[in-house]
């Protein structure tokens, strides 16, 4: 089954679900222990209809970026979605690029269709930051530019200095870790034609752990398992979309019945407003 896109204003599409690559391949360094099932589990997911790879030049020191190039080798570019992101201390106007082709060359592509800033960088200018994303747009390198654990604030700024559309900010955002709409960010990335890409939907499995009375109810209404009510309250959200980080074949089909319907309006807010145990800031990555 393919999966659903959502589309922005600005005519950036994006899969309703995606597949984080986290930990795969090692976390700070290179573990290739693992690498047969981790190719494996990628090849999996994209014959799923989850077309979506989400990576990062940190995961695994790069070799998780090789993974996903072993993964997608052969198979038809046009139909698949990779998105990468540059690490916080090469957030420069010459630690950008750089960044980026050894990206590319792990990937074993010529060009990423999201590339991301990791997280707001204090250490280096944001101007400067930007222009070298647009540089990559303008060259070919990428075709879409975004960030990643930006707050309202910083994400405002890049859209004033990008001459190219900001069209994501991915963030820490479920059932559970609410900073996105108490800091005001869901709703300002909803008017203001930006996607929200949700990382952790199901908080690595600990949604899943004595699962509340509430999500029970959903289960048997709509007659899905407690991380499909998870992982679709977020897609039943306007431009909202979810990354899901799994090796885990049942886990991927389980996961990949959450697309293709939505809760109800009134579900929705529910959940948003008795969903127990919210949290106001994210216990991983605060906004910056």
């Amino acid at each position: 089954m393919d999966t659903p896109v959502k589309k922005l204003k600005s005519k950036f599409s994006l899969p309703e679900l995606g597949l984080g690559t986290w930990r795969m391949g090692g976390q700070d360094e290179a573990d290739k222990a693992s690498d047969a099932a981790e190719i494996a589990a990628i090849r999996s997911a994209i014959e799923a209809g989850v077309t979506h790879i989400d990576t990062a030049e940190s995961y695994g020191a790069g070799h998780t970026e090789e993974l996903v190039g072993k993964a997608i080798r052969g198979m038809d570019r046009k139909k698949l979605f990779i998105t990468s992101k540059v690490s916080e201390e090469n957030h420069t106007c010459e630690g950008i690029p750089a960044s980026c082709k050894k990206s590319l060359k792990r990937l074993g592509t010529d060009y990423i269709d999201l590339y991301l800033l990791h997280t707001f960088s204090a250490m280096c200018p944001l101007q400067e930051a930007v222009q070298a994303l647009d540089a990559l747009v303008d060259d070919g390198f990428v075709k879409y530019i975004g960030v990643s654990n930006f707050g309202m604030k910083h994400l405002a700024e890049a859209q004033k200095l990008s001459k190219h559309p900001i069209v994501c900010d991915q963030v820490h955002y479920n059932l559970q870790v609410r900073e996105v709409e108490k800091t005001g960010l869901l709703k300002y990335c909803q008017t203001n034609d930006v996607m929200l890409v949700a990382y952790r939907p199901v908080q690595q499995g600990k949604l899943l752990e004595g699962v509340p009375e509430i999500v029970e109810e959903m289960c048997v209404k709509y007659q899905k398992t407690p991380a499909q009510i998870a992982i679709n309250w977020l897609i039943s959200q306007r431009n909202v979309v979810a990354i899901v980080k799994t090796s885990n074949v049942a886990h991927l089909k389980e996961n990949a019945g959450a697309v293709g319907w939505n809760l109800t309006e009134s579900d929705v807010e529910r959940l948003r407003e008795n969903y127990p145990g919210q949290m106001t800031v994210s216990d991983l990555i605060p906004l910056g």
